[in-house]
């Protein structure tokens, strides 16, 4: 992980004690992308980071698995067994912690959802973020200074372009693609406490027909007209 990212997520890791309460405090602005898989959310991060900081003139930094890392920490997981899981393909990212955690501390299931919360909010509130996954758009999403994307295309679509880029058969990428959608919505729903649709996001793009260009170009519109840059 770059060392710049390291030292701005410590810096940025802060309790909710140290967050400013005052009446000039406003929390964000924090940009949060969900996608199904196949939707290469990650790509469409780093290049909205890239764009915002030219519009804004401020760093903007994108945030995925780095938030299983600091969890991680709070859990008191060991450091071999960080770096393996922040290695594996986020498919169950909950199930993962749990049963990477050594008995002597495992915390039970509240104490992880609230660890992972806390991360993600902390990140949301300090601003300048673009949270990938995670159950971002639920943790964060109460936050008026906010915007709260998710990526969709055709299953069919997504399990063409899976099995090309991946070279794995369509049976492979479609089993691959609802397993893995499957545990992300369970994600959210773990996180929310209840069942979660579309209705929570403020843009839905459609990869299949849209250029990356005009997916970031409306997302930074969207974002000036809401003055959040």
């Amino acid at each position: 992980m770059n060392n710049i990212l390291v030292h701005y997520m410590k810096k940025r890791l802060v309790s909710d004690a140290a967050i400013p309460k005052g009446q000039h405090f406003r929390p964000g602005p924090v940009v949060t992308i969900s996608r199904e898989y196949g939707c290469p959310a990650k790509k469409i991060a780093d290049r909205l980071s890239v764009e915002l900081k030219k519009h804004s003139q401020q760093d903007w930094h994108w945030i995925g698995k780095e938030i299983l890392e600091e969890s991680a920490k709070e859990l008191h997981l060991k450091p071999g067994i960080i770096r393996d899981l922040i290695s594996k393909e986020d498919v169950n990212v909950v199930n993962d912690i749990v049963t990477s955690l050594s008995r002597k501390y495992y915390p039970g299931d509240l104490k992880i959802r609230k660890t992972i919360k806390d991360v993600v909010r902390s990140f949301a509130l300090q601003g300048q973020a673009i949270i990938v996954g995670r159950g971002g758009v639920v943790v964060a999403r109460d936050i008026p200074n906010s915007l709260h994307i998710k990526l969709v295309a055709p299953l069919e679509w997504r399990i063409n372009d899976v099995s090309n880029r991946q070279m794995i058969s369509l049976a492979e990428a479609r089993k691959k693609i609802n397993h893995i959608d499957h545990q992300r919505q369970l994600i959210m729903e773990f996180f929310e406490g209840g069942k979660v649709d579309n209705t929570i996001f403020d843009l839905v793009f459609n990869y299949m027909t849209l250029e990356e260009e005009d997916i970031i170009s409306t997302i930074i519109r969207l974002m000036e007209s809401k003055d959040m840059i």
